[in-house]
């Protein structure tokens, strides 16, 4: 006897459709034959999960402009006045820029440059009169008697890896040389300073300290580092950056690296020595570190250096 009701026709489905479930919601659909697969998604999942991707990107990139406005605000907070440098120096730009277009003569920190005005027909290179393009010697014949030197006005910065990609320009006119020596403790640095420091440095920062914490000898590294600061001679004015706290670290390393960030702190200002304090700005900022929890990346190595020139400015 023949089936009264034909389920394909009533279904408008082909009649070589198989059901099929979904590995994903676990429910039932209709799909060729030739389609079949062995973990079968539907295309309802298939698009939900599009979704959730689109969604999770999004909110990738909406923490990525958090962060952004975050460290641009925090920028300026430190640097009150980087905006005004950067408009300025804009300024100037634009100035120059319209003084080469208009032909005007513009002059240099050296010789005289004339700049002349294109034009179509070239003019005739005129007769250049010998010396006039020449700077002028100039000599102080009574510099030997000077009592004090002209040159006693650079700064040394001193440290271990975590300086390594610090940029810092000397204030005013002073020459500034960053000298990095990785994995460095307080002893190693001890010996470095003795030798550099010399009559044409009268400023000198150092960043050390860390690299002594893993070995708790706590005293130790106090005498140490209290030798390390005797050790500068004739330089004026010390300068002590303070350890940067570490990621993924135990508890007794921790406490060690905050007890000896105190210590310092204190010992800088009873024997009138400049302290940077780094801790609260590198305090659980994961962005500023490398994978390790230890080295500074081109983030925190801009933060690094925004705090020792602000300490070389004071």
């Amino acid at each position: 006897m023949e089936s009264l009701f034909d389920v394909s026709s009533i279904l408008n489905v082909s009649s070589d459709s198989t059901p099929v479930c979904c590995v994903s919601c676990n429910m039932y659909c209709l799909v060729a034959s030739a389609d079949i697969i062995e973990h079968f998604i539907c295309s309802k999942c298939v698009t939900n999960n599009d979704l959730v991707q689109k969604v999770r990107d999004l909110e990738e990139h909406i923490k990525n402009l958090i962060s952004i406005q975050e460290m641009e605000s925090w920028l300026d907070s430190v640097c009150p006045n980087a905006s005004v440098v950067s408009n300025s120096a804009l300024t100037l730009t634009g100035a120059s820029t319209a003084n080469e277009k208009l032909g005007t003569p513009e002059r240099s920190h050296g010789d005289w440059v004339t700049v002349r005005s294109k034009t179509l027909n070239k003019a005739k290179p005129k007769a250049r009169v010998s010396g006039l393009g020449s700077p002028i010697q100039t000599q102080n014949r009574y510099s030997a008697l000077s009592s004090s030197p002209n040159n006693n006005n650079n700064v040394l910065i001193l440290g271990d890896s975590a300086i390594q990609n610090v940029k810092v320009r000397g204030p005013g006119n002073r020459s500034l040389k960053v000298k990095c020596f990785p994995c460095a403790r307080v002893s190693d640095m001890e010996a470095r300073v003795s030798s550099l420091a010399d009559n044409a440095v009268s400023t000198m920062m150092v960043h050390v300290g860390g690299n002594d914490i893993r070995f708790q000898q706590s005293e130790v590294l106090k005498s140490r580092f209290i030798s390390m600061c005797k050790a500068r001679r004739k330089c004026r004015d010390l300068i002590v950056s303070g350890p940067l706290p570490r990621l993924f670290i135990g508890d007794i390393v921790y406490s060690r690296l905050v007890s000896f960030n105190t210590w310092l702190e204190t010992w800088c200002h009873s024997n009138r020595v400049s302290f940077v304090h780094n801790w609260d700005d590198f305090w659980e900022r994961l962005r500023f570190f490398t994978c390790d929890g230890v080295h500074l990346n081109w983030r925190g190595s801009f933060v690094l250096s925004q705090n020792l020139a602000c300490k070389l400015q004071d």
